[in-house]
């Protein structure tokens, strides 16, 4: 490629080699006209299905379903793509019944790689793991487009009708639980207020309630075993007064008061004695009681929210979700882009052709001008003959080159040789 260094050398030679490259930049492009106008239209269509706040049903579900917000519309994609569910739609708007015919297996593949669902997430809280989607987005892509806005709409309405199906379960389920867990608790505040009670009438001498009466109680007993001690001592200092009888039934009268009271004082200082005993184990029921009271209480809540959720739910007024933009009809196509495959069909028809054109000339390297003369044997040149042509040495040397183009880049050696003995002939 020594003689084809400057702009003019290669637009001469581009212009000697019109019959070479020129047909094949115009096959290339015409093909890749053909091609591109021969593949299928896609259209494409999206629905939005928004994502709302509906906060008791949102309790409901996550106390009963464990699960975020995400995962519950990860759980519905699933089963509106599920096989029977597809299917279901196939059959139901007789889908790939024009082209060839397709096993349900593969049907249900080539609906599923047409079917595309995203949850959609504030960009300001994508960084957050627990961050909740706020919208649906629902796409389909088939080659009619009518047929893909239906489908869009079909997979809104099924999402629309599976949410609407799981949260009523979630509700009923939550109210279930919550009335057993209310009824539940309850036996247990019942069971146990009849054991504080029971454990109150067994240790009502010891309760911290009765502790200052029973002080107050065993003070005056002090004194009344006092007082009587002092009577029995002046019985026995009177025994001369008195006669013996008389100074007998005192005494003995004067003995049982004490004894009675001693024995009424041992049972009050047993009692004060076992009151610490007493109190920790009163405290530990009246724990047990606030907490069962406490949840009893929460429960109760928890359940008044379920029964409003259900009612919500059964009303479908719970506003979960709700179609934002239905599919439309799309006007243009989102594939083949027709454009941009003929141009890179021109382009590589362009560079097959000036590949074709380099070859023709590194096979025929012919000096044309002084200046390829001049760099190629170091010689000046004196004088440069033009060669005269008529009209018919043209004519024969275009259809020559064209011949020999044409053999050369098909490979018919024997016929390019036979063609130029007959054109120098």
């Amino acid at each position: 490629m020594d003689l084809v260094q400057t702009i003019n050398e290669t637009v001469n030679m581009l212009l000697r080699r019109i019959p070479v490259w020129g047909p094949i930049a115009v096959l290339g492009v015409v093909a890749s006209i053909f091609y591109a106008f021969s593949l299928p239209r896609l259209y494409e269509t999206t629905a939005v299905i928004q994502i709302g706040n509906s906060k008791l049903s949102d309790q409901v579900g996550s106390q009963n379903a464990g699960a975020s917000l995400s995962q519950y519309l990860r759980k519905i994609e699933q089963r509106i793509m599920a096989r029977d569910n597809l299917l279901e739609i196939i059959a139901k708007h007789k889908l790939f019944q024009d082209g060839p015919s397709m096993s349900p297996s593969d049907q249900v593949l080539a609906l599923r790689q047409a079917t595309r669902i995203e949850q959609l997430t504030d960009p300001g809280q994508a960084w957050r793991p627990d961050a909740a989607p706020s919208a649906l987005t629902i796409t389909v892509r088939m080659g009619d487009p009518e047929l893909a806005a239906v489908i869009a709409n079909d997979f809104v309405n099924r999402v629309l009708v599976q949410n609407r199906s799981e949260r009523q379960q979630l509700a009923n389920r939550a109210l279930r639980f919550f009335e057993s867990e209310e009824k539940r608790i309850g036996a247990e505040i019942d069971q146990l207020d009849a054991e504080i009670a029971s454990f109150k009438r067994k240790n009502a001498a010891s309760l911290p309630s009765a502790l200052s009466t029973q002080q107050e109680k065993l003070v005056a007993l002090e004194a009344a075993l006092l007082e009587v001690e002092q009577q029995i001592v002046e019985l026995n200092n009177s025994k001369e007064k008195l006669r013996k009888d008389d100074l007998a039934k005192q005494l003995l009268l004067a003995e049982d008061q004490r004894q009675l009271i001693e024995g009424r004082r041992r049972e009050i200082q047993n009692a004060l004695d076992n009151a610490p005993k007493v109190e920790k184990d009163f405290n530990l029921l009246q724990r047990k009681l606030t907490q069962l009271e406490d949840q009893f209480s929460v429960i109760s809540k928890n359940r008044a929210e379920a029964e409003i959720s259900q009612i919500l739910e059964t009303g479908q007024q719970s506003g979960l979700l709700s179609v934002l933009e239905t599919a439309l009809v799309p006007e243009h196509p989102v594939s083949p882009n027709r454009k941009k495959i003929v141009v890179i069909g021109g382009i590589v028809s362009l560079l097959v052709a000036g590949g074709l054109v380099l070859l023709l000339e590194l096979l025929n390297p012919v000096i044309r001008t002084s200046a390829q003369l001049e760099r190629q044997l170091k010689i000046m040149p004196v004088v440069a003959i033009p060669v005269v042509k008529t009209p018919r040495d043209s004519f024969l040397r275009r259809l020559r080159l064209a011949v020999l183009a044409t053999t050369d880049a098909l490979g018919v050696r024997q016929f390019s040789q036979f063609v130029k003995s007959r054109i120098r002939s």
